[in-house]
């Protein structure tokens, strides 16, 4: 997610919708939210009478905190106040400690292919929060230079979670393919707390849900096409958990003959995967959807079916870059 110069909330007005239901009536509300370049649109089932002001202030103080502290750049980020140390070991809060504590491990648990270390190679690709379109496509001598810089293993967090300490001082930390996990996840906890416990969440496109619309029937969730922006692959009801997307449309570059290069990249050949279009998790914690739907990403589509299928607990819909579909088999 990137920062823009003027943060912007963006109020609507609500939508209210009356439907009787085995709990009684109930109303959607809406409200939308831009932060960290990420338009947050959060939907709610709620009794007509639900005070829903105070959530929307909540709402808006977690994304505004997490914008300050998650951002690449900023005086008060911390992403950046770990990437210009000036020291090996540094102290971190306890939630940007646990975010590197799950993406070190499970870049173990996905041999390698999820790195929180890749910065570099994003800025080298132009294709990192600050970089810009002139950047020149980098040849293959500059991009083995450049892996050089790029190894999770060098990162470690200490048992309580407060402190960070990296094994060479080249090593810089991208959180862009976990942050927003668990940004979503703080924010299905705040609705909770908040008594609005029917809920959807789109950040960006990637949900999470629970409970049910006013109507008794499941929140439903699209998965659009990865060329045709209009057109939807797939609807699914959505009850619970996470459905998290990742594309190589989402950031990336595209030359004059046609090739594209995206933001994420095989962290062994320091390169844009090019065996997919999109890939889609689903599974009940936004934080692994969040880590798959990127660390999977370079995977051939049938690797990618077979990791899912092994696991009770996960669904994915993969499109390879010929445009084939492919569903793991409880989708």
């Amino acid at each position: 997610m990137k920062r823009q110069s003027v943060s912007l909330l963006i109020l609507i007005s609500v939508l209210t919708l009356p439907s009787c239901s085995n709990n009684g009536t109930r109303v959607v509300r809406k409200q939308l939210f831009f932060r960290m370049d990420t338009m947050v649109e959060i939907t709610i089932s709620v009794p007509p009478r639900y005070n829903h002001a105070p959530l929307w202030r909540s709402i808006d103080s977690l994304l505004s905190q997490c914008e300050r502290r998650f951002s690449a750049t900023g005086d008060s980020s911390e992403i950046n106040a770990v990437n210009t140390r000036t020291s090996n070991a540094l102290p971190v809060s306890i939630p940007l400690g646990e975010m590197l504590r799950q993406g070190t491990a499970y870049g173990d648990t996905l041999g390698g292919a999820f790195d929180i270390s890749v910065l570099p190679l994003k800025e080298l690709w132009g294709l990192c929060e600050r970089c810009g379109d002139s950047v020149p496509i980098p040849d293959s001598a500059a991009v083995s230079v450049t892996l050089q810089s790029v190894n999770y293993k060098k990162i470690r967090v200490n048992d309580i979670g407060d402190s960070v300490f990296f094994d060479t001082p080249s090593t810089r930390v991208d959180v862009g393919g976990i942050a927003k996990g668990f940004i979503i996840k703080w924010l299905g906890a705040l609705m909770t707390v908040h008594g609005a416990g029917d809920f959807l969440i789109s950040a960006g496109g990637d949900i999470i849900s629970s409970g049910r619309r006013p109507d008794g029937a499941p929140w439903r969730v699209g998965v659009r096409h990865p060329r045709r922006p209009d057109e939807l692959v797939a609807a699914i009801p959505a009850e619970s958990g996470a459905v998290f997307t990742s594309g190589d449309y989402e950031r990336m570059r595209q030359t004059g003959d046609g090739r594209r290069y995206h933001h994420i990249f095989d962290p062994a050949t320091g390169f844009p995967c090019g065996g997919n279009q999109s890939l889609t998790i689903r599974t009940p914690d936004p934080v692994r959807a969040d880590i798959l739907s990127t660390g999977l990403f370079c995977r051939e589509a049938e690797s990618i079916i077979n990791f899912i299928d092994a696991r009770s607990d996960l669904e994915c819909l993969v499109i390879d870059s010929a445009g084939g579909i492919f569903k793991s088999s409880g989708w």
